[in-house]
């Protein structure tokens, strides 16, 4: 997935590291965003280099598959049950959640996809495939993992 890297997948608040030195730098999320900014993003959050010597925030790179909208298998459901779901999304997502998520503006990860399919299959949907499409991107959410030993805790 890194030659086809997108730097706009990317979250704002996401901590790089610039440590090109790093023993673990070919496998962590912060190192491959980093050799991906771009002059367009001119500011970035980063790691102190005063930790770099324990690699107390590593992110390793994960690739997850996250689905996107719903709409076409609302579209073939019964007119009831199809009410019955999207009344569901609307109290499970919000409003505007739900808007987001029909309309392809918000992907869902794959605890939500698991949430979401068996919402589908209470209202009579036995197709696995409820999403209009899936892409990859990485698990920009991941928490670094304290090393052993550590007692440290680690807030981001």
């Amino acid at each position: 997935m890194e030659e086809t890297f997108d730097y706009g997948q990317v979250p704002s608040s996401f901590v790089h590291c610039f440590h090109a030195r790093c023993p673990r730098a070919g496998e962590c999320l912060r190192q491959l965003a980093a050799r991906h900014v771009t002059p367009v993003h001119p500011v970035v959050q980063a790691v102190s280099p005063a930790v770099w010597a324990d690699c107390s925030l590593f992110v390793p790179i994960r690739p997850i598959r996250v689905a996107w909208g719903v709409r076409n298998c609302i579209d073939r459901m019964p007119h009831k049950e199809a009410k019955g779901m999207n009344a569901w999304l609307n109290h499970t997502y919000s409003r505007m959640g739900h808007s987001r998520i029909v309309h392809h503006i918000k992907p869902l990860l794959p605890a939500d996809q698991k949430r979401v399919r068996e919402a589908f299959r209470r209202f009579g949907v036995t197709d696995e495939e409820v999403f209009d499409y899936y892409t990859y991107t990485y698990d920009w959410n991941a928490t670094p993992k304290k090393s052993e030993g550590d007692s440290r805790s680690v807030t981001l």
